[in-house]
Parts: C-alpha cells; structure tokens; sequence
C-alpha cells in the first residue's frame, strides 16, 4: 500500500519470548571448558563476532558503548543490565544519530546501532549458557543480526538483562575494528549448549510508502516471518533444561524519501 509512513514512535518491541519446555533437539554443540578450581585463572566461556558496513554512523555508536561495556564484571549471583551498565544514549556523550527501528520503520536516531553491541553480547550470553532474564527481539530483522537471536535495547525501558548464576565471576571482553564486534566471556562455564533454530515461517508481504524530512532513511523491503531457536543445557552429560525463544518479525516497508 502505497502512501506517507508516518513515525509512531519507538516500538522495537516483537518479543523474543522464552518458553521452557524439556525435550527439544540439538544440532549446534557449544562444548564445556575444563572446570577450573575455585583458586584458578579464568577460562573462555563463549565468543560471538556480528560484522556491519565500515565508516557508517552507527560505528560510532558501536564504538563508544563496546567501551562502556569492555571489562565489567559480573559477580556470581548478580544481574546484569545493559541500560544500567551502558547508560543512556545522547549526543553529550559522544553518540550521533544513526538508523533505528521505530514503529514499523527506520528513522535517524541519537545512538542508532548500538542494538549491535546489545545483540552480540545476546549471542555470547546464548553460548556460554547463562541464564538470560529479560530479552526482546526487534521489530523488523536486520541483517547484521541472527534471527531470532538478538536483544534490542532503548534506553530507559527496552533492557536486556541476563544473571550470573555460576560460582565465579564473569568477565566482558569486548573489541573491535572498522567493520567487526566480538563479544568474549570470561569465568567459569556450568553447562554444554547446544541449540539449533527453525526454518522460516508466517512469511507477510512487504508495503510501499513515501517518506519526508530529515530522519528519513530509505528500505527496499523485506518481508515478515517468524522463526524459533531452541536452546538446550547439559551437565556432565544430562539435561538440564530446554527453552524455546520464539520471535516475529514485521515486514520491512518499501520506503522511498522525498
């Protein structure tokens, strides 16, 4: 359909929703570093590298919150936050405005990009096997990211958090060059991961429209689907736990800026 898309607003919000369920199989083994002594040096949890295109604004963006975000530490027990650890995202602070999802849509936005880092951080947190709280998926599919494994964040409200629930502290390593991010966890693993995602479904048309102003950023279109990621947890050799995270994307519209 044809016409003017007007912004709504922020709404980066087609749930990644995690539904435990026993059973599930794998295809994807992520195996288990040898278990340290409560006295030993860290091991390598889990790694995860996104890639995205040199020079864009966003890389800014990248850059300053993978900063933020290289060398904390998450003690045992403890829950991170990305908005908390991060903090928010103005121009005072070095970010620049940089496509983001709003509504149904792409617009220029002050820290545009910066889901990157929250995502490829998602991933890392994915493999090593810890436990991920609170996530959400965005509306429409990039693809720099995943699908279906992928954590949009907007500060205040839009989080994502995942707990340390092993005995030792977990350690974020995070860097990068003009055109790739790589998130390292560092601590002590609990568990093997293996997982393995679904063909796409629930396929949606894309929509045409017309946009104006400034913040306009043009899309070629891309249509909806859905699709479901399955992760499952073992411990010398037994089942812990499986979860199901199932995530919609919209469609991408058709946008043309005049």
């Amino acid at each position: 359909m044809a016409g003017t898309l007007a912004t709504t607003g922020l709404l980066l919000g087609a749930y990644l929703v995690v539904a435990r369920e026993r059973g599930a199989s794998a295809t994807l083994a992520v195996p288990t570093a040898p278990r340290p002594d409560a006295a030993g040096p860290e091991r390598r949890m889990s790694t995860y590298t996104t890639r995205f295109a040199p020079g864009e604004p966003r890389v800014r963006n990248i850059e300053i919150a993978a900063q933020i975000l290289d060398g904390h530490i998450v003690e045992p027990g403890t829950t991170f936050s990305f908005n908390d650890v991060v903090g928010p995202r103005t121009r005072s602070r070095g970010y620049v405005p940089a496509p983001a999802i709003m509504g149904a849509r792409l617009v220029k936005d002050v820290g545009g990009g910066i889901c990157q880092v929250s995502t490829t951080l998602f991933d890392a947190v994915f493999r090593a096997g810890l436990d991920i709280r609170k996530s959400r998926a965005h509306t429409m599919w990039m693809p720099e990211y995943p699908e279906g494994r992928e954590a949009a964040v907007s500060y205040p409200k839009l989080d994502f958090t995942w707990r340390n629930d092993t005995g030792r502290p977990v350690r974020i390593q995070v860097t990068f060059t003009g055109s790739s991010l790589t998130v390292t966890l560092w601590g002590e693993r609990e568990y093997d991961v293996r997982s393995r995602t679904s063909e796409r479904y629930g396929f949606v048309p894309f929509r045409s429209g017309v946009g104006h102003g400034r913040k306009c950023v043009p899309t070629a279109g891309r249509e909806g689907f859905e699709i479901d990621v399955w992760r499952t947890l073992f411990a010398a050799g037994r089942e812990v736990r499986s979860e199901k995270f199932h995530t919609e994307y919209r469609p991408q519209p058709k946008v043309e800026c005049r």
